[in-house]
């Protein structure tokens, strides 16, 4: 795993591009999913990232994080698309007023019902000025601390401070004023809805080293969620990501990377292997339900993958130490296969078409 901070990736990269694409895959999942809650994010999360590219050489690397850095440009660039906001953030109070899920999660000081004040609030929020509603919403969606917010606006935290304050003003009296109760809960936690795309952000993360590399961006197929894929439950997600990763050679899409893998800020990754896909995330008891196989002592579900060299891929399973449930062996239905759990008891079935093992040892028969 790499430890650099973004600061050292960028000074990195004034002599190395390429070393650039690391500050996508760090955070463009989740300023993918800011912007989508204000505007059609797909262009403006690669423009963002390709002027971040372009004023590299301007970046503070006192600065550890790129992120304020990063969130100022993308709100720099939103001021274009105000509009198109305005109805943005319409769409998601439609879609908040329909889930119960979302609700304020700060300290409740009166009953209020979330699920009917959702909509009100996102009015509310799309009526603000400018300055208040950035200053909102890196506070409340993006959890920008004082100082990161004045970084990413290029204001004074006094000035975060006066904003923020406006804004909570303003939505309470907007909502009371459209015929709610006095609203005492603090406003800031407001969450929509809305997931990531990380084959979006794959095509988004394509375009951007086509700058760097001056290259003309080869046409791919559009990419598309498969229609199942499986997502499974660890109780120690890096973990397994880096076994994953490690032992049976998966392909992390690094840039839709969710969370850091700490108690408070729980990791979700898509993994893929030639056109498949499994999500990995950790075990969710309350919304989802899904348990680790190490936590209820059995298990679950069973993964086939088909692979190219079967021989090859146990070789490295072994090493990498999975724990080898079937042997590889060939199979009556024509296929060499092997099976293995992962570090956390999810059992995985690795396999080679007969014919193709054949041709790889140069045999027809």
């Amino acid at each position: 795993m790499d430890e650099s901070s973004d600061a050292d990736v960028i000074v990195r990269s004034l002599e190395e591009p390429q070393a650039f694409a690391a500050v996508f895959d760090r955070h463009a999942a989740l300023l993918f999913r800011f912007l989508i809650r204000r505007v059609t994010a797909d262009e403006l999360l690669g423009e963002t990232f390709r002027v971040a590219f372009e004023r590299r050489v301007a970046f503070d690397p006192t600065y550890r994080s790129a992120r304020p850095w990063i969130y100022g440009i993308a709100t720099n660039l939103l001021a274009r698309h105000r509009r198109t906001e305005g109805r943005r953030l319409a769409a998601t109070a439609q879609l908040a007023g329909q889930s119960q899920s979302d609700a304020f999660a700060d300290n409740v000081a009166a009953a209020v019902d979330a699920h009917h004040l959702w909509p009100r609030v996102a009015d509310a929020i799309a009526s603000l000025p400018d300055g208040e509603r950035d200053a909102l919403l890196l506070f409340a969606w993006e959890q920008l601390s004082y100082g990161e917010i004045a970084a990413a606006l290029e204001i004074p935290v006094g000035t975060v401070r006066s904003r923020l304050n406006r804004a909570r003003r303003r939505i309470r009296e907007l909502v009371t004023a459209a015929g709610e109760q006095a609203v005492k809960t603090p406003v800031d936690q407001l969450e929509p809805p809305e997931r990531n795309d990380p084959w979006k952000l794959a095509e988004e993360r394509d375009r951007l080293m086509s700058v760097i590399d001056k290259t003309e961006v080869e046409p791919q197929p559009q990419w598309r969620a498969p229609a199942i894929y499986p997502r499974l439950a660890y109780v120690d997600e890096m973990g397994a990501l880096e076994f994953l990763t490690t032992a049976f050679g998966f392909r992390e899409r690094r840039e839709a990377r969710m969370g850091t893998g700490t108690a408070d800020d729980h990791l979700l990754a898509w993994l893929e292997y030639g056109d498949g896909v499994v999500m990995i995330g950790h075990a969710e008891h309350e919304v989802h339900q899904i348990f680790s196989p190490q936590e209820v002592g059995t298990i679950t579900c069973m993964v086939n993958v088909s692979v190219d060299d079967v021989d090859a891929h146990y070789a490295q399973a072994v090493a990498a130490g999975a724990t080898i449930t079937m042997e590889i062996n060939d199979a009556f239905y024509g296929e060499r296969r092997y099976e293995a759990l992962d570090l956390e008891g999810n059992k995985w079935h690795f396999g080679e078409a007969l014919t193709s093992v054949q041709a790889r040892r140069g045999r027809t028969g």
